[in-house]
């Protein structure tokens, strides 16, 4: 990639086969750049509610009380 002055003002950017001056650059790029933000919060909320379920199913709440074994006294023979 190489900048090129053709004139006084106009600069463009050599992309391999063609050339494309920075403000049509930023635009093409533009629309990208915003899908993936609001991809990545997306994905950021779903992995977040993901987290919530797993932590209400690990929950202790509604598992039920199980009976605990009485320690057995073991008789010593002395």
């Amino acid at each position: 990639m190489t900048l090129q002055r053709q004139g006084k003002k106009e600069q463009e950017i050599d992309l391999f086969f063609i050339s494309l001056r920075p403000k049509v650059l930023l635009q093409i790029s533009t629309g990208p750049m915003l899908l993936a933000m609001l991809g990545a919060r997306a994905y950021s909320e779903l992995i977040q509610s993901i987290g919530q379920s797993a932590e209400e199913i690990l929950r202790g709440d509604r598992l039920p009380v199980l009976p605990f074994p009485e320690p057995q006294k073991i008789e010593q023979i002395e």
